[in-house]
C-alpha cells in the first residue's frame, strides 16, 4: 500500500489508475519486481526476483536463481552514493564530471536492477541530459532510444510524458539527419500530444511545423536523382 498511502498523505486522493486498481494481486506483484525491483544474477536471463525473507535471499521467478540480500544491498548502497555525487555535479553544471559518474552509476544497475527498472531509466534520463549539454548528440539519441521502452511499459499510450520523450528522439533524430526514423517520432509525440495539449501552445506549432518539414524532407529524398 505504499503508492497509495502516499498519495493519501502528500495530496489527498485515493489513486484509481489501472496500476493502483490492481495493487496487491499477482500482476501488481510481477510489474513491480519488473519496474522496482532487482534482476537475475544470470546474465541470459530477463526473470523478475520476489523475496524470501526467511532465507535473506531474492529468487528468480524464471530460472531459479538465487541472489542474497546482502550482495545487493552492497552494490544498492555504492549506486545510492554514486547517485547523489552525481546529481550535485548536474546541479552544478560540471557535466563531465556527472557524465562519468552518471556512466559508473549505470554499469552497477545493469548488474543490480531489471532492465525495465525505473531507476535504470531514471539514470539514462540524466545521461541523455547531459550528452545534450554537451552536444554529443549521437550519445544523447543512443540514451534516449534506450528509454522509450520503460516510458511505454510505464506510461499509457497517450500520456504526455511518453509524448516528449518522443519528442526528443525525433529532435535528436532530425538533428543526426535520420529523417525517416525523424518522422516515425515525431509523429508518435504529435499523435500523443495534440490530445493532450492541442494544438496552440508554442512548442505544439514548433512540433509540428517540425514534422512538417522532416516530412517534406523524407519526400525529397525518394525523388529520382536526374543524371545529365
Amino acid at each position: 500500500m505504499t503508492r497509495q498511502k502516499l498519495l493519501k498523505e502528500q495530496y489527498f486522493f485515493k489513486c484509481a489508475c489501472p496500476r493502483c486498481i490492481k495493487l496487491g494481486q499477482s500482476d501488481d506483484i510481477q510489474e513491480s519486481a519488473v519496474l522496482e525491483g532487482y534482476r537475475c544474477s544470470n546474465a541470459k536471463c530477463s526473470g523478475f526476483l520476489l523475496r524470501d525473507s526467511e532465507k535473506m535471499t531474492f529468487t528468480c521467478q524464471q530460472c531459479g536463481h538465487v541472489r542474497k540480500v546482502d550482495d545487493i544491498k552492497q552494490i544498492a548502497s555504492e549506486v545510492k552514493t554514486l547517485s547523489e555525487k552525481a546529481s550535485t555535479s548536474q546541479t552544478a553544471g560540471n557535466y563531465e564530471e556527472a557524465r562519468s559518474l552518471f556512466t559508473r552509476v549505470e554499469e552497477l544497475q545493469l548488474k543490480l536492477c531489471h532492465p525495465f527498472s525505473l531507476d535504470l531509466m531514471r539514470t539514462r534520463d540524466n545521461l541523455m541530459k547531459i550528452f545534450m549539454e554537451l552536444k554529443i548528440w549521437k550519445d544523447a539519441l543512443f540514451y534516449c532510444r534506450l528509454t522509450i521502452p520503460i516510458y511505454e511499459k510505464v506510461y499509457i499510450a497517450c500520456h504526455p510524458m511518453l509524448g516528449l520523450q518522443y519528442y526528443t528522439c525525433g529532435k535528436l533524430e532530425w538533428l543526426l539527419g535520420e529523417t525517416d526514423n525523424s518522422v516515425r517520432s515525431l509523429t508518435n509525440a504529435a499523435d500523443i500530444l495534440r490530445v493532450t495539449h492541442g494544438t496552440n501552445a508554442p512548442f505544439m506549432k514548433e512540433l509540428l511545423a517540425k514534422l512538417d518539414e522532416a516530412r517534406a524532407e523524407a519526400r525529397f529524398k525518394l525523388q529520382p536523382v536526374d543524371e545529365d
